[in-house]
Order: C-alpha cells, then structure tokens, then sequence
C-alpha cells in the first residue's frame, strides 16, 4: 500500500480563523493583564542583581570594619582591643564572597595574630557553628576554615544593622 502524501503546508496556513468582538475582547483584556503582571513583577535576574548588590554593600561594611579595627593598632597597643573571634568572622566573611580557601595559616597572616589563637578561636566558633572545617582534597595536613549559614546569617543581620556612616573605600 502506498504510503499517502503528507498534507500540503500552505493548505494549512491558508485557513482562516474569525473571531467574535467578544473573543477580541477577552483577547485584548488577557493581553494587557498578561502584560502588566510581567511589569509589575520583578524578572528573577532583577532580583539576583539586586541581591547581589546588597550583598556587595554588606561585604564593603565588613572590609571597612576590618580596616578600621586594624588601623588602631597603629594608634594603640592591639592587647587593648583583642578580639581575634571576630576579626575572623570578619576575614571569613569578605573571603567567602570570593569563594576564597582560607587556612589556619591564612587567617592568622591575615589578623595579624599568631596561628595558635586562631586555632583556639575557631575551634570555639565550630562548637557554636558558625564556622566548619574542611579537608584539603589532596593534602591531608591541610584544613579550610569556611563560614557556616548561621555564622553568615548573624553577620550579615549586623551588617544590616550597623549605620550607613561607617566609612566604606
């Protein structure tokens, strides 16, 4: 049996579809709400750049406090204002941005302070979860200190929190 010849296209195109005032209507009407639904709301890539800008804000508040706290240590003796725990919450912080592998080692080049009071500190902070450890893949000797959700959490509900004035390079 043959096989029967498919349909011809322009057969098809050649079709015309009227359509009442009221389908005109109900067309029009879905239209514009179509239309202005997609201009009230937000596209997702509108919202990632917002996001992502608020984020860069926060992260230039914590630069800018990490600054600021090293610069008095040129003006006073740093035994006055020790507060390693948080210097490296901060250095944590800005370095998770970029996704950066921070050490032991790292951090305390970083902070200016000797590797065993960065070691004694983060192994306060991952008692309280706000930092985890994480092997190096291939070198064993190697540990990455990273921010934990909760750690980013509570330092970006502080970020929010602290006033615009705070002096950002």
């Amino acid at each position: 049996m043959p096989d029967s010849e498919p349909p011809n296209v322009d057969d098809e195109f050649r079709t015309t579809i009227r359509l009442t005032e009221q389908d005109v209507r109900d067309a029009t009407r879905l239209f514009k709400l179509l239309s202005s639904s997609s201009e009230a709301a937000p596209s997702s890539a509108k919202l990632r750049v917002e996001e992502n800008s608020a984020r860069q804000d926060l992260i230039a508040r914590a630069r800018a406090i990490l600054s600021n706290r090293q610069l008095r240590s040129r003006y006073f003796s740093p035994a006055i204002f020790g507060e390693p725990a948080w210097d490296v919450l901060l250095v944590l912080y800005i370095g998770d941005a970029s996704d950066a592998r921070l050490t032991i080692g790292k951090l305390a080049s970083q902070i200016s302070i000797p590797p065993t009071t960065v070691l004694r500190w983060v192994n306060y902070l991952e008692k309280e979860r706000l930092v985890s450890r994480q092997p190096h893949p291939t070198d064993r000797r190697v540990v990455f200190i990273r921010l934990q959700e909760k750690g980013r959490w509570s330092l970006e509900s502080y970020l929010r929190a602290t006033p615009n004035q705070i002096k950002t390079q």
